[in-house]
């Protein structure tokens, strides 16, 4: 099962593609997390960052690497975000797909993506 996990957790966190292709084809409604073992908290990107901080406090940032806005949080935030879901998947809690209540709106995305870059 370990093996498992770690295969797992090498596809999501290394998946540049997959993580992006995630975050366009977002709904308005989804929330996708990746658990990150080298710094023990889940991440969040684009779209699923922004849904993920109107519930819960996160630690936002702009992430160079995968040129979109970035989210971080712990296990326990987790647990309070899926109470805002309807539906949830994972695999080995290494990885998850929320689907939310209630749809957020998109209209200050914009705004708050540009202020992720000017957070340090």
């Amino acid at each position: 099962m370990t093996s498992e996990v770690n295969n797992y957790n090498q596809t999501y966190k290394m998946n540049k593609d997959l993580i992006t292709l995630n975050e366009v084809q977002n709904d308005g409604k989804t929330i996708h997390l990746y658990f990150n073992t080298e710094i023990g908290l889940y991440v969040a990107y684009g779209f699923s960052a922004f849904f993920a901080s109107h519930i819960v406090d996160v630690i936002t940032a702009f992430s160079e690497d995968m040129q979109m806005p970035v989210a971080l949080m712990r296990k326990q935030d987790v647990s309070e975000l899926r109470l805002s879901c309807i539906k949830h998947e994972h695999d080995y809690h290494v990885y998850y797909k929320l689907e939310l209540k209630n749809e957020i709106p998109l209209d200050d995305y914009s705004r708050w993506a540009t202020s992720t870059k000017w957070e340090k």
